[in-house]
């Protein structure tokens, strides 16, 4: 098993996206706290933690790489890191990728990762964007939440020409969700949380509630 792992690794790695020090509109930012110091993630640090996920997660083996990886230290000693991998698995148009969050103490020991959760890709009439979605919300549910957010989006904004437009990310939790609202082409951003009214269908936006 050992081996079958170290194979796939070696032709895994060698098609990743490697660290990237920016943050494009294409992937949220991890959570920061004061002010953390950007790490880079060499091969190696790629290496050892894509083989923890492997050895969890064999479906891992088909994604086509990494997409995405980041790593800040915190109060000089602990680094965080972030990796998201390209998509392994589409159903019904929905798209399926591995995330996972890691930990490291400093000096630089083995890094630690928690159990790697499942990203969706899911894909809207009304926007190019493919919402980013994790927790075990369904689609239908989730198109709701994002069009029960949508209505509360021009009251929130002080300048109506810049109305965040784009669905980015939601992330779900219990009978409960956040969408990540924003407008490329201007500055504006709204984080909307709704929460499922009890006995409600999910799949209908008017049986969110909205705060």
């Amino acid at each position: 098993m050992h081996y079958y792992i170290q194979m796939l690794l070696s032709a895994f790695l060698g098609v990743t996206l490697l660290y990237s020090p920016w943050v494009s509109a294409d992937d949220e930012a991890s959570v920061s706290y004061s002010e953390p110091e950007n790490v880079p993630l060499s091969q190696e640090d790629l290496r050892d933690i894509t083989t923890q996920v492997m050895a969890k997660q064999p479906l891992l083996s088909s994604s086509s790489g990494i997409k995405y990886a980041e790593a800040d230290r915190l109060g000089g000693s602990e680094d965080w890191a972030t990796v998201i991998y390209y998509p392994h698995f589409e159903s019904a148009g929905i798209k399926q990728a591995f995330q996972v969050d890691c930990t490291r103490q400093v000096p630089n020991t083995a890094w630690a990762c928690e159990e790697a959760r499942i990203r969706r890709y899911l894909a809207l009439d009304t926007q190019d964007f493919e919402v980013r979605v994790t927790g075990s919300i369904s689609a239908d549910a989730a198109v709701a939440l994002i069009e029960a957010t949508r209505k509360v989006l021009p009251v929130r904004t002080a300048d109506r020409s810049d109305v965040p437009d784009t669905a980015m990310t939601l992330s779900s939790y219990d009978d409960s969700g956040t969408v990540a609202w924003v407008n490329f082409e201007g500055r504006s951003h709204q984080m909307v949380r709704g929460r499922l009214t009890e006995g409600g269908n999910p799949a209908r936006p008017q049986d969110w509630i909205v705060n």
